[in-house]
């Protein structure tokens, strides 16, 4: 048991030797926790014949790694877009000022007037992404919620079903590998990337029975809350779970979730110019899926695919 009286004595210590609360600084409740944000865009792709509010949303992600939908007016919209067009501002990499916004659940809301931006200083990856020859590492995760919900597939089945093996001659590291003209491979191997000290963590939840997964159970009930409070937790465990911060030496990150519950209308969606993709239900593993959303991630904008399962011929054409 605590010491007691000793914790009330020093309690009351602190409490006569400090000014009156009302004396000191008080932050806003409402404000975000950061002065500045990385600028993100998410590209969502909708499942046929299900209302999605809208397949592309600016997002803002703290330094704290919680990432959040930006609310601004349609000016502010349209300049951010004008921006990105002209190369004035990079996805992923480059920052917008929220000293003066205002934080709701997982909303930032921006004040009216002109967006003041700054080119960003550590708040992207702090390499590359958009890679699209060589070997491109990738990391799929396996999200377990506080109930236990998840997708039935087994880890090993979850690597089979992305990154192949054995008889099967379709999935995302084949269809990536075809796309490209046997320019972008991708790779579980993570050793050329990754640091001594990241492959011992990474070896403790990537085994050589299922390349290229692990699994990470959140705190969270999937079934209550949105895609922006699931996937941060998502990542604040993997952050946790590997000792490092993610993308780390992987160039994208896939997290697999058994269902949507809330917010729904997508299949998928990825993070333009950076690492994070999602995919909810069986989409993970249809090919058409995977490529698309990778493609967006990496920006390749026009992949030619043919035999996708017994799909006949297709053309993948991937827009921003």
């Amino acid at each position: 048991m605590k010491a007691i009286i000793a914790s009330a004595l020093l309690a009351s210590a602190v409490a006569q030797e400090s000014p009156p609360l009302r004396n000191r600084y008080r932050r806003d409740p409402m404000s975000p926790t950061s002065e500045y944000c990385t600028l993100h865009k998410a590209a969502l792709l909708q499942i046929p014949g299900e209302h999605l509010r809208e397949d592309f949303v600016y997002e803002c992600v703290e330094s704290n790694g919680v990432g959040g939908a930006l609310v601004m007016n349609s000016e502010q919209k349209t300049s951010l877009g004008d921006m990105i067009g002209n190369g004035a501002l990079e996805l992923g990499v480059d920052q917008i000022d929220i000293r003066r916004a205002k934080r709701s659940g997982n909303k930032i809301m921006l004040p009216n007037g002109k967006i003041n931006t700054r080119k960003g200083r550590g708040g992207g990856s702090g390499r590359r992404l958009a890679n699209v020859t060589g070997k491109k590492p990738i990391l799929a995760v396996k999200v377990i919620d506080v109930n236990g919900l998840a997708r039935s597939e087994s880890l090993e089945e979850i690597s089979y079903n992305i990154f192949g093996g054995g008889d099967d001659l379709v999935n995302l590291k084949s269809q990536l590998f075809d796309c490209s003209f046997a320019a972008l491979e991708v790779t579980t191997d993570y050793s050329a990337f990754a640091s001594d000290a990241q492959m011992l963590k990474i070896n403790e939840h990537v085994t050589d029975t299922a390349p290229g997964v692990m699994e990470a159970t959140i705190a969270i009930d999937i079934t209550q809350n949105d895609r922006y409070t699931i996937h941060n937790a998502v990542t604040a465990e993997v952050n946790r779970l590997l000792g490092f911060s993610l993308p780390g030496p992987f160039e994208q990150v896939m997290y697999v979730i058994e269902k949507c519950y809330v917010g729904c209308g997508w299949a998928a969606y990825a993070y333009i110019n950076s690492w994070m993709s999602v995919y909810q239900s069986n989409y993970y593993y249809q090919p058409g899926v995977q490529v698309h959303e990778l493609g967006k991630m990496i920006l390749i904008f026009s992949l030619f695919c043919v035999n996708i399962l017994i799909r006949s011929d297709c053309a993948v054409i991937i827009s921003h």
